[in-house]
């Protein structure tokens, strides 16, 4: 999995609640190469997926499954730093849910939150990219949890949702899910989310600042993140296309996102999955028919169901039919050594390589 970055404070209090719980919080946290003190600095980062661990090996060392939602009642929304001023400081609570989910990715590159509004209902939607399911499930429901706290600050200490859903099964009791989100959740559900009433999003927002709001803004906008997820994307999509699993569905269930975050944020740094894999196919098109490897074997490893879909591929990239193209990969190119007196420039045919473009 990509070493993706996370502020420290994302364990903020972590330590006094393991040692609550009868723990050892320094052996737990640095176990994880983890740094006791970064968890209450704002300014330090840790490795995202550690912090997960984190939360799954103190949730389950201690016996206690709703470990990650008992952190995040312990955690203001002043961990989410300029997050936090948007959530304060927005025009209305709409808006401040819009930023946030349009930031989120800003700040941290596993994560992905959406407000979709509905006729009935807006629908607050959050995953995360994390490969160990348990460490996932605890970090979704303290992700949560800490947006409730959020809603909370903007809509009051007794609002309740009209509806809480999880993608995974049940591990805590009934009664630790009503405390934190004042409804049980439905469990084993398509997305991850809050139902909030459409009447809640046009509520103002007290006392704010507006000032505050747009230096929020600015630093938000001006991070970029560690990694490009299409890059991430890329590499994953290339390892499915070896077993024949290159699809959108299959390439969701690996990074462990709903296919609409996934589009999204392709979409959010100017690609799409379509385009992924056409750059995929149209790279490795290029290496195996280098190797001298027959056009039939070249359509399967690209998941061409017909030869015929990889010819037009090919034409299309790369001008020139499979047989073409592996013909002029497979012949000695001159010496580059050769000056134009030793080779006529005029008369010969400009290589590409698949990430390459000429230019006049």
């Amino acid at each position: 999995m990509t070493a993706f970055l996370i502020r420290g404070t994302v364990l903020f209090e972590a330590d006094d609640l393991i040692a609550e719980l009868g723990g050892d919080p320094r052996t737990l946290l640095r176990s994880h190469h983890v740094d006791p003190a970064a968890t209450r600095d704002f300014e330090r980062f840790i490795h995202y997926e550690d912090a997960a661990a984190v939360i799954g090996d103190a949730a389950r060392q201690l016996q206690c499954p709703d470990f990650g939602m008992r952190l995040a009642r312990r955690q203001s929304i002043g961990i989410l730093g300029p997050v936090g001023v948007i959530l304060r400081n927005a025009e209305t609570v709409g808006d401040a849910i819009d930023s946030v989910c349009g930031f989120l990715h800003n700040i941290v590159l596993a994560d992905a939150a959406e407000l979709i509004r509905m006729p009935q209902a807006a629908v607050y939607s959050y995953d995360t990219l994390l490969r160990n399911e348990y460490d996932r499930h605890q970090m979704v429901e303290k992700s949560m949890a800490v947006a409730m706290n959020a809603f909370r600050v903007m809509l009051g200490a007794d609002f309740v949702p009209l509806k809480v859903t999880f993608q995974h099964r049940r591990m805590a009791s009934l009664r630790c899910y009503r405390e934190v989100f004042g409804r049980v959740p439905e469990f084993d559900a398509e997305i991850n989310a809050v139902h909030l009433p459409l009447y809640a999003l046009d509520r103002p927002i007290q006392d704010r600042d507006p000032a505050a709001l747009a230096l929020a803004e600015n630093y938000l906008t001006r991070i970029r993140p560690d990694l490009a997820f299409a890059e991430h994307v890329r590499e994953v999509t290339r390892r499915l296309l070896i077993i024949d699993h290159a699809s959108l569905v299959e390439l969701s269930k690996a990074v462990s996102l709903h296919p609409r975050v996934v589009q999204r944020r392709l979409a959010q740094e100017g690609t799409t999955f379509e385009r992924v894999l056409d750059d995929v196919r149209r790279a490795l098109a290029w290496e195996l028919s280098a190797t001298g490897a027959p056009v039939a074997t070249v359509a399967r490893a690209l998941g061409y169901s017909e030869q015929s879909s990889y010819t037009r591929a090919c034409r299309r990239w790369f001008g020139e039919s499979p047989r073409q193209l592996r013909t002029r990969l497979r012949t000695p190119q001159p010496d580059p050594s050769d000056g134009p007196g030793e080779q006529e420039l005029g008369g010969e045919e400009l290589v590409l390589g698949p990430g390459e473009q000429e230019t006049h």
